[in-house]
């Protein structure tokens, strides 16, 4: 009795287990099974000075933390130290409040093409880098004046979670680019078709106006 007790706490343990990671795998990030995918794209290293400048956020993976986000915008400086200051602009879609976050990130030795970021905030470093948004990110693709293709992915043992992001320097890209960029990503077994559109149809220059007056 002990031991068919003990298999059936263990059984419902594993189900939950196995419960709570396709929730989180649903409505967070995508799932796959082994460690993140090593995606050596053919291009010359990131150029910072060209990557600066302003961006709209154009599609994303699904990602619940950014469910009531729209207007979403990056600011991108070069620093003296070969670093990024990041500007991260949103507007909640309920409120219509602004919500601005700062960050820094910086290359990475072995791969120019890697950003190590983090959110700036007065937490401790062991806690800073725990905070949504800090993680590794891999400029996958860029053309610098019309987009960028972002990607991050966290493992997680047996399996990791990756997001994907369009940046565009307009709030829209045109559908041939489109095309381009989705193929990319799938010749790299990346589904193009978990991106969503970001919610930009109500982002007026009336809002980037109102924007500066927060910064």
């Amino acid at each position: 009795m002990y031991n068919f007790t003990s298999k059936m706490l263990v059984s419902q343990h594993c189900w939950a287990v196995v419960l709570l990671f396709v929730f989180r795998s649903e409505w967070t990030e995508t799932s796959g099974i082994g460690p993140c995918p090593k995606l050596d794209i053919p291009g010359p290293p990131v150029n910072l000075t060209r990557l600066t400048g302003h961006w709209f956020e154009i599609e994303r993976s699904f990602y619940l933390m950014e469910l009531i986000s729209s207007c979403v915008t990056l600011d991108l400086t070069e620093t003296s130290k070969g670093r990024l200051d990041v500007v991260v602009s949103t507007r909640s879609s309920w409120s219509g409040t602004f919500s601005i976050s700062e960050g820094t990130a910086v290359p990475t030795r072995r791969d120019p093409n890697f950003y190590l970021y983090r959110v700036s905030s007065k937490l401790p470093r062991v806690l800073n880098r725990y905070l949504p948004g800090s993680g590794l990110y891999q400029i996958l693709k860029t053309d610098y004046v019309n987009y960028v293709i972002l990607y991050s992915c966290s493992n997680y043992q047996v399996i990791h979670l990756d997001m994907v992001w369009i940046w565009g320097r307009k709030k829209e890209i045109e559908a041939e680019l489109r095309s381009d960029l989705y193929a990319m990503l799938t010749a790299h077994n990346i589904d193009s078709e978990r991106l969503i559109l970001s919610k930009n149809e109500n982002c007026t220059d009336d809002f980037l106006n109102d924007l500066e007056y927060y910064l």
